[in-house]
Parts: structure tokens; C-alpha cells; sequence
């Protein structure tokens, strides 16, 4: 049959679009743009896809496209007999057409149509389902039709999710028929693709659970096709979007998720992306189902054992993930590698970077109890091994899991530090660069107790820099900007004049940028560890940073941004008054950077604005009129934009013909594009107002209403690391009102509610503004950002006393004990993917920070407290349970102590059933630790409730007997364990001598004196001996020669007991002869 005229038209001008001819090409779109506009091309562009006899099938397909695109804004004009013959005339073409191409266009017409009747409260098309179930159920020699009945629901899946749900159940059965084993496998493909589509539609949805019984069937499907990548890929990008749905009925088939992606991972033969997409897969499910992914012990077992496997096979650098990000590294590397040097391969993932970032992943995500023996027992036999590739295994492992399990293993430091400091003189390059990233990782994330290696490491890091390396020269930078930030003085002392010295000169002589900037990093750690000792060598180090600072180039610009952050470190290290006649130029290079459009130099420029505004303080307020303006401008500006989403799957190159007319018709599909390095910038920025509103006074205050509205607004980003950032600014906000308005002191009386109010109006307000938006950051579902506002509060309060917390003081605790109980918004998310909280979940921030704001009530309200504690005492003592993680134990003790103190002898009717229970657990625990805290809390309780305890002394006593035999050598914990059983029995002392068997106890306490680490217990402590000696008391003076060594030791050169006590004691010396 003919065609009609307007399809004999339309025709011509598709058969152009198929030419390669560019300018025809145009002329036939700007040709057919007003034709599609008419509802008559409706038909016109059917009669052309069922001419298969005179039409060729590119025309047909283009038709098929055209009539998709052009539906939904002319099948509203058509009455109801035409538009039922449109269906019909689909499904006729539908199930007759012989090209595979047309008919795939056809089927996005049928799914078209379906969903205009669906939507515009139309009939459903009753009979399109009807032909979708025969096709499923044809013949065996119709694999065909059986193919094209799961296009047509993969085309639906969002009209099937919203608005057929009743048809679930028999579509379920359609995708249960087509996933058997003796299926075609085109079929099987068909099915697998359709009903991942809707699996991942209704991921959130309680409807998935009529669907979820089919992931196995998928599973394997994949794995018999385990060719074909673009399958593998689509069901690994179903299993991500499952990743996170609450269902129980999906949750059951994690370990077969799981094990699917492993078999991805180990296929050496699939695209790296695609092994890369299964390794995201794992690591999804790890952070979403934690608690049920590491109770899965053989699982874990098996997935270790595959990422160790690549490591160990793997040619690659396992210490590269450390600089992947960082443009001078790659440069470096470029250089290094020659012309056969491919710089695509540094943006495409490897097996070790894929391997390291599951490793990192299932280590910062699994409960610890699950993840950290299994992954250090296979580091510690591989670095056993002989084979280099397992000792680089084996020590790259130890530095990947370092961040996720700082806390196991910072307790098990004595004995993995041995490993891998043999690591670092191994004989094998590679293993000795990864001992040093391992280095770098522990002494990052394992402070204060890797301090204690400090020299076996030093010397050890320092060899290193003469390295022939450059990874490995830029690795030992590293090392050493993580360990020397948290040095002592007296720790770097015998190697600083050498570090400096060998840190400057390679930064001189090298040209390897990646080197470079992390000397320069170095250098910055160095001066901080040696505070005022750098003081010589800040001439010559600030020489080398103008340098640096000096550059232009912008390829440099991160050298420069170092330098900077360097000049700003050694302010902090050497303060005001050295670091002053360099403060000028360093601001005018901080300043000069913003004017580059380099978000590099701006994060680095704000960064030293706040160090600088922390050391030179009202000298840095001349500053502020030029900067806060920008600052605010900055924190305002939008990181991120809503962008149109490119339809180009479905739409190709005739994206132009879309049924649009300047409206999008479906109501638009926007995509947010952040720019993350504004995010970045953005975060400085207000750290930097934070920082200059800390510390330059009140020359701040004419600035405090433009800060506060533009943190109030960023206070209700999306991202949380800004919410988490205003959150730790805000309270800044209070200190230049206490400047300017209460001569920087606000003096209040704890517990004074009924007086007038210290604050002045000026101080009332802003407090109020501040409380508020850290109140309602309480509620936000980010526990960093909940655990800032937390320490907001408490600062708040606490520097402006009870009436700053009376007007929020029923909301924050209401807020405070659900966080504690763990009901609040940010910790909802645990239960609403099935991971209900179990008593022996990780030490968690959010807890530690409300259990320290109960803390600051208490020290604003003292006494008043105390009718609040039957609310809180539960909540925290919770915490204290034997089935608790140690921190959480020692957290709630230490809870306790804190309440004892403000509270005095408000607490005393909670002594009986709280305190002594939880102080005689504390003192038997296996943790050292909570051993130190309870007996902290034993003395404090003593010291305030003096004789009306005196009856547990005994009990007490006998807790405390085991304490003293700790040896105080064996490490920082057990010496403050003693420390503070000296302190806890000197309290019991003062506040009721003749309820302790003297003759015993005191000799007893003596030989654990002086006190070798924690000397906040040094005033306690001599102050016990020293009214013991002004009494006569019997038993003290029986001990004179014991007091007497126990003072001069105390009053040596190099003590660390405060002035006034060593004189107090130098004056009891004589008496002692």
C-alpha cells in the first residue's frame, strides 16, 4: 500500500538523516522540526514503520525513535477510537516485524504509550500486558519473542514501579520462567537486564521483597555469561543500588552478592573497570550492612584472601595510593617512566589500587571485632614469608587498615612495630617503600602511642631520605609530617638540627615536585614538634619558603600552597613575637594567591589566615575589614548546579527532535554537578572566620551579623563536611562579644539560675543565635556534624554559664539522651538498613561527645543537676556493661568521675547503686584504662563524700590491691593506672585517715612515687604526704627516708612536677634528714 502523503513526505526527509551528508542532514532537521510539531505526524511516522516492504530499516528505525519522542505531546489531542487504534497498530508492528533494530524502536513506543495511559488516567493498556505474557510464554523455537517481552518491561520499569504494582506478582512469575538454567540465553540477558532495572527502581521500596527471591537467578545467569562485560556490568550496577536497601529480603542474599563480585574481582580476562565496579560492589556492602557482613566469618575470610592475592601479584606499587590524587606525584612519575610512560594509566584503577581501596573500606567499615585479627594475622604471616611480594602484601595491608583500625591497633602497637620496622631495612625496594607508607599510616593514625618509637623510627625515616626512590624519598616526607606533628620538644631534639638541615637541602637540590612538597610538609611538622627550639632556624627556612611562595607558574601552584601552609605552621611553632617580621609578607603571598583563580592557593591561603589569626591575634584584626567580606562571599557561594540530564542512551543524535518546544513535557531530569574542589575552599573559608573570630577580640564584632547569616545558611547544606565545619565555627561566634563586652571573662556562678543574667544584651543574642543553630545541627542525620555541635553547646555554656543554657536546657537534654540512647536522627540510619545496635558496636563519636556535653552540664549547673540524674545515670552507665567495647567502659567511668566532681555530695544518694558498682567493675576490668578512670572516679567520690562512705572503704581497698602491682614500665596506660591508684588512696586519705589501715596502705603508696606520667595527679598526691608530715601522723613519719628520696626526686632538674610544688617540698627536705 501507498503511502499517504504526509508519511510520503516525512519519509524522504528520513531517508536524508541516514546519508553521511552533514549540510543535507541539516537542512532535513530544520525541514522535519515544524512537521513533528503537527499531530498528524503521528500516523505519518506509523505508516513508515509498517512499510517494512517499501521503507528500509534505518528509515523505520529513525520513525520508531521520532514517534517516542514526539508522543507525549500530541497524544493528549487524540480522541479515544484513535488512540486504541494506535495501540493496536503498535502491537501489530510489534509482534510482526522481522528487524531486530526497528523492532528494539518499537518497543520504546509501546513503553511510550503505556506510560501516557498510565499517567493521564487512561485504561492501563490491559492489552499490551497481555501480549507481553503470550510472547513470554511462546514456544521454545521463539526465543525472539520471548527476548522482546522483557524489552518491552525493561522499556517500562518506571511505569511498572509506580503505577502497576498489582501486576507484580504475575510479572514476577514471567522473570522466574526466563531465568532457568535451559533458557536461551539472549533470553535469559533480556530477563536478567529488565528485572535488575526494577530491582534497582524499587531498591528502597517494600515491593522489592516480591523480587528479591530472584537474585540468585540472576547471579547465576551472570556467571554463565560471565563473557559478556556489559552484562556483568549492569548486574553489579543492580547489586550497588541494592547495596543500601532496607529489605531483610534482600539483605539474606548478601553473601552470594558478595561472592559474585569476588568472582568478578578474580577474572584476570574482564576490563579493569568493570573488576573495579565489583570491587565497589563489596565495598558498598561492607559500609551499608556492616554488623551482617562481618558476621560473615568465612566470608570475610575469603574476601581477604582475594585483595591479599592481588596485592601480592599485582607489579604495581602498593604505596602508590598514597599519591594518586596528587599532580606532583604524577608528574614525577611521568619523568621517571620515560616515553613508553602512559599517564591514562594513572586515571584508570590497577589490582592494587582496587585491592587497597576494598581493604580500606572493609577496615574503616566493619565492626573491628570482625575485620581486625582476620586482616593483621594475614599481614603478619606474609611478612614472615620470603617472597617479596607477600612481604609487600603483608606491610602494605598493615598501613591500608591502619585508619579504619587505629584503635585495635594502637592496643597491639608492641607487637606489630617490630614487623615493620624489620619492613623498612628489607632487602626488596618495593617492600621497603610500602614500610614506609605503613609508616606514615601509623603514625598518622596510631598518636600518641606510636610517640613512643620515636627512636627507632627517626633515625630509620631519615636513612630513607637519601633513597634513590623518589616514592620512597617522598614517602620518608611523609612519615615524617605524620610523626613529627604530635612530637615532643625532647623527642625531636637529637635529630632536629640534622633533620632541618637534610629536609632544606633536598628540597634545594631536587626537582622532583612530589619531593618537594612533601619536604616542604615535613619541614612545616618538624617546626611544629620542636615549638620554640626551631627558633634558629626560622631565618633560613622562611628564606626557602618566599621561594617557593614566589612562584607564578601554575603547575606550582601546590609547592606555593605548601610554603604558605609551612609559614603558617612555624608561626604556631615559634609564636608572636619570633615569627612577627615575617607575618607581613606571608599575608601579602596569601592575599596575592586569591587573586588566581587557583582553588588550590585559596584552600591554602585560608588555611594559613587561620594559624596566623590564632598566633598574632589583635595584631591580625587590621586585616579583617579586607577579608571577612570575601570570606563571606566565598562560604555564600553555591558549590554545586542542577544541570539538564543528557537522555543519550535512548535518544542518541536525535536528542534535537525531542518533544520539548522550550518545556520540558515530563517535568525535566536534572542531574547536581558539585565542584568538590569549592567544597573544599568552602570548608577554609570557614574555618578561617572561625579562627579570626577566636582570636583577634573584639575588633570582630562589626563583622559577627554578615558571618552569622552566611554560617546560618551554609548550616543547612547538603554536604556535610560544610555542616560539620559551621557547627565546629559557631561557637567562635561568642568569644569577641566576651571580648568586647565583659573585658574577654564572663564571671558567672555554677548552678546561679535565679540571679540577674552576667551577659550583656549583646552577649545574650548572639548566644542565643549560635545555641540555636547548633541545637538544630543536633538533629542532623551526620554523626560528625551532631558530634561538633555537641562540643559547640558544651563550649557555649561552658563559657558563659547557666543562664546561656537555661533558655535551651529541656530541649538540649531531651536531644543529648537520645543521643545516648541512640534514638536521635544520625543514628537512625543503622537501624533503617538493618544493623540494630548490639552492645558491643565501636566506640562511637557521637556518644563520646553527648556523654562530654552531660559532662559540661554538670559543670554549669552543679547541684541542679542532680535531679536530672535518675534520666541520665541509666543512659550512660549502659555504657559500662562488660559487653561494651573498652573506650565505651572507660567513657562512662570516666563520665562518672566528671558528675562526682561538679555534683559533690549531691551524688550521694546514687552511691550505693551506681557509683560503687561501676567503680568496683571498673577497678576489676581487663582494660587498663578504665582501671585508671575507675580509680580516678573512686577518689574523686571519696574526696566528696568523705565519712559517709568511709563504710565501703574496705571493698575499695581490695579493688585497688591488684592496681598495685602494674608494672609502670610497660607502657603509657599502665604508668597512668598507677598514677592515678597513688592519687585515688591519697583522696581516701584526706578525706578520712583513720578509716584505712595505715601501717599498710602508705608504704604501699610510696613505692609507686613519684608519678611517672600523669601529672595532673602531682598537687593530690603532695599535698596528701605533705599534711601527713605537718599531722606528725605516726606512719608517715615511720616513712621519712622514703619521702625523702620520693622529694628529691621529685625537685630534680628535669622533674616534671610544677614549681610551686617542688618549692613546697624543698622546704619539707630538711625535716626528712
Amino acid at each position: 500500500m501507498a503511502l499517504s502523503a504526509d508519511a510520503t513526505q516525512l519519509s524522504a526527509l528520513l531517508a536524508v538523516l541516514t546519508q553521511p551528508d552533514t549540510e543535507a542532514i541539516r537542512q532535513a532537521e530544520v525541514a522535519l522540526k515544524p512537521l513533528l510539531k503537527d499531530p498528524r505526524c503521528v500516523p505519518a511516522l506509523v505508516e513508515i514503520l509498517k512499510a517494512k516492504d517499501t521503507q528500509a530499516p534505518p528509515v523505520r528505525h529513525i520513525a520508531g525513535i521520532l514517534l517516542r519522542k514526539r508522543l507525549p505531546g500530541h497524544y493528549g489531542k487524540f480522541d479515544v477510537p484513535t488512540k486504541t487504534a494506535l495501540k493496536t497498530e503498535i502491537l501489530a508492528i510489534l509482534s510482526s516485524e522481522p528487524e531486530r533494530t526497528v523492532r528494539n524502536g518499537v518497543v520504546g513506543v509501546a513503553a511510550s504509550l503505556a506510560k501516557l495511559e498510565c499517567t493521564a488516567g487512561g485504561t492501563s493498556w490491559p492489552e499490551l500486558f497481555q501480549f507481553i505474557a503470550a510472547a513470554a510464554a511462546a514456544d521454545a523455537q521463539q526465543a525472539e519473542a520471548r527476548e522482546l517481552a522483557f524489552w518491552l518491561l525493561q522499556e517500562m520499569t518506571d511505569t511498572i514501579g509506580m503505577h502497576l504494582k498489582d501486576q507484580f506478582q504475575p510479572i514476577c512469575g514471567l522473570f522466574s520462567k526466563a531465568l532457568v538454567a535451559n533458557e536461551d540465553a539472549k533470553v535469559q540477558k533480556a530477563a536478567t537486564k529488565a528485572l535488575g532495572q526494577l530491582l534497582s527502581f524499587l531498591a528502597d521500596e517494600p515491593e522489592v521483597d516480591v523480587f528479591a527471591g530472584l537474585i540468585p537467578p540472576i547471579l547465576q545467569v551472570a556467571a554463565q555469561q560471565r563473557n559478556d562485560e556489559e552484562l556483568l556490568s549492569t548486574v553489579l550496577d543492580v547489586l550497588y543500588d541494592l547495596a543500601y536497601s532496607p529489605s531483610p529480603a534482600v539483605t539474606v542474599h548478601l553473601v552470594p552478592m558478595v561472592q559474585f563480585g569476588l568472582e568478578c574481582i578474580k577474572l584476570q580476562d574482564l576490563e579493569m573497570g568493570v573488576r573495579d565496579s565489583a570491587a565497589l560492589v563489596i565495598a558498598t556492602l561492607a559500609e551499608a550492612k556492616p554488623k551482617t557482613f562481618g558476621k560473615e566469618e568465612a566470608l570475610v575470610a575469603q574476601v581477604l584472601e582475594v585483595l591479599f592475592a592481588l596485592i601480592e601479584n599485582s607489579p604495581d606499587s602498593a604505596a602508590g595510593a598514597l599519591f594518586e590524587s596528587n599532580p606532583a606525584w604524577r608528574e614525577d612519575l611521568e619523568n621517571s617512566e620515560g616515553d613508553d610512560f602512559d599517564p591514562d594509566e594513572l586515571d584508570s584503577p590497577t589490582e592494587t589500587s582496587m585491592a587497597q581501596g576494598t581493604l580500606d573500606m572493609l577496615a574503616c567499615e566493619l565492626p573491628k571485632k570482625y575485620i581486625f585479627s582476620p586482616a593483621v594475622t594475614r599481614c603478619v604471616q606474609r611478612l614472615s614469608s620470603p617472597q617479596p611480594n607477600h612481604r609487600k602484601a603483608g606491610i602494605a595491608g598493615l598501613g591500608v587498615i591502619a585508619e579504619g583500625c587505629s584503635e585495635p591497633l594502637r592496643e597491639h602497637l608492641d607487637e606489630l612495630m617490630p614487623h615493620v620496622l624489620q619492613a623498612s631495612r628489607d632487602g626488596d625496594a618495593q617492600v621497603r617503600e610500602c614500610a614506609c607508607f605503613c609508616l606514615g599510616q601509623i603514625s598518622e593514625h596510631c598518636q600518641p602511642e606510636v610517640l613512643s618509637y620515636s627512636e627507632q623510627i627517626l633515625p630509620i625515616v631519615f636513612g630513607l631520605l637519601d633513597d634513590q626512590s623518589v616514592a620512597v624519598q617522598a614517602t620518608s616526607c611523609y612519615v615524617l609530617e605524620m610523626f613529627c606533628e604530635r612530637l615532643e620538644p625532647d623527642a625531636v631534639r637529637p635529630l632536629l638540627d640534622s633533620l632541618v638541615k637534610k629536609l632544606a637541602a633536598m628540597l634545594e637540590s631536587t626537582n622532583k615536585r612530589s619531593v618537594q612538597e612533601m619536604a616542604v610538609a615535613a619541614l612545616a611538622a618538624t617546626a611544629v614538634a620542636a615549638e620554640e627550639e626551631f627558633t634558629p632556624y626560622v631565618a633560613g627556612v622562611a628564606t626557602l619558603m618566599t621561594k617557593c611562595m614566589a612562584v607564578t607558574e601554575e603547575r606550582l601552584f601546590s609547592l606555593r600552597g605548601r610554603a604558605l601552609e609551612c609559614m603558617g605552621h612555624m608561626a604556631i611553632a615559634v609564636g608572636r613575637e619570633t615569627f612577627r617580621p615575617y607575618f607581613q609578607a606571608t599575608m601579602e603571598c596569601a592575599c596575592e594567591g586569591l587573586t588566581r583563580d587557583s582553588t588550590d592557593l585559596h584552600e591554602f591561603a585560608y588555611a594559613v589566615f587561620a594559624n596566623l589569626a590564632k598566633v598574632m591575634k589583635e595584631e591580625f584584626a587590621p586585616a579583617l575589614p579586607e577579608l571577612v567580606p570575601h570570606l563571606v562571599q566565598v562560604i555564600g557561594t553555591d558549590e554545586g548546579q542542577l544541570e539538564p540530564a543528557e537522555d543519550a542512551e535512548k535518544g542518541g543524535q536525535f536528542n534535537a527532535f525531542d518533544d520539548s518546544d522550550g518545556e520540558d513535557e515530563e517535568g525535566g531530569n536534572y542531574v547536581l554537578h558539585v565542584r568538590t574542589a569549592l567544597l573544599e575552599v568552602k570548608k577554609g573559608a570557614i574555618t578561617a572566620v572561625g579562627e579570626m573570630a577566636a582570636h583577634t577580640g573584639g575588633q570582630f564584632c562589626p563583622h559577627l551579623e554578615s558571618v552569622m547569616q552566611v554560617l546560618q545558611k551554609a548550616a543547612t547544606n547538603w554536604h556535610p563536611l560544610i555542616k560539620s565545619e559551621v557547627a565546629d565555627a559557631l561557637p567562635n561566634l561568642v568569644v569577641p562579644s566576651v571580648a568586647a563586652h565583659h573585658s574577654g571573662e564572663l564571671q558567672w556562678t555554677k548552678g546561679d539560675v535565679n540571679g540577674a543574667s552576667p551577659m550583656s544584651e549583646h552577649t545574650t543574642a548572639v548566644v542565643a543565635a549560635v545555641l540555636l543553630e547548633l541545637m538544630a545541627l543536633m538533629k542532623d542525620d551526620d554523626k560528625t556534624t551532631v558530634a561538633k555541635a555537641c562540643e559547640g553547646i558544651q563550649s557555649v555554656i561552658e563559657l558563659c554559664g547557666p543562664h546561656s543554657f537555661m533558655p535551651i536546657a529541656q530541649q538540649c537534654m531531651t536531644n543529648t539522651h537520645e543521643l545516648l540512647t541512640r534514638t536521635s536522627p544520625c543514628q537512625a540510619a543503622d537501624e533503617l538498613y538493618g544493623e540494630a545496635p548490639e552492645d558491643d558496636d565501636d566506640h562511637d563519636v557521637v556518644t563520646q561527645a553527648a556523654c562530654d556535653l552531660v559532662g559540661g552540664f554538670c559543670r554549669v549547673m552543679g547541684a541542679q543537676f542532680a535531679q536530672y540524674l535518675p534520666q541520665f545515670l541509666p543512659a550512660v552507665c549502659d555504657y559500662a556493661k562488660s559487653s561494651r567495647p573498652p573506650r565505651d567502659r572507660s567513657m562512662a567511668i570516666g563520665w562518672l568521675s566528671e558528675v562526682a566532681q561538679e555534683l559533690q555530695g549531691a551524688i550521694f544518694d546514687h552511691w550505693q547503686p551506681v557509683f560503687l558498682p561501676a567503680v568496683l567493675a571498673g577497678l576489676g576490668d581487663p582494660s587498663e584504662d578504665v582501671k585508671r578512670n575507675a580509680a580516678f572516679c573512686a577518689g574523686v567520690c571519696c574526696e566528696h563524700l568523705r565519712e559517709r562512705v568511709a563504710d565501703s572503704y574496705p571493698q575499695i581497698l581490695q579493688a585497688l590491691g591488684p592496681l598495685f602491682q602494674i608494672d609502670p614500665n610497660a607502657g603509657e596506660a599502665s604508668a597512668a593506672c598507677v598514677d592515678n591508684t597513688a592519687a585515688c588512696v591519697a583522696r581516701m586519705i584526706m578525706a578520712s585517715p583513720t578509716h584505712l589501715p595505715m601501717p599498710q596502705v602508705l608504704p604501699a603508696v610510696l613505692k609507686l612515687l613519684p608519678l611517672k606520667t600523669d601529672m595532673t595527679e602531682n598537687e593530690t598526691v603532695y599535698t596528701c604526704l605533705l599534711g601527713l608530715l605537718q599531722m606528725n601522723q605516726p606512719d608517715a613519719v615511720a616513712q621519712k627516708a622514703e619521702l625523702r628520696r620520693i622529694f628529691t626526686e621529685a625537685t630534680a632538674a628535669g622533674s616534671k612536677v610544677e614549681p610551686e610544688i617542688q618549692e613546697k617540698l624543698k622546704q619539707a627536705l630538711p625535716a626528712l634528714q
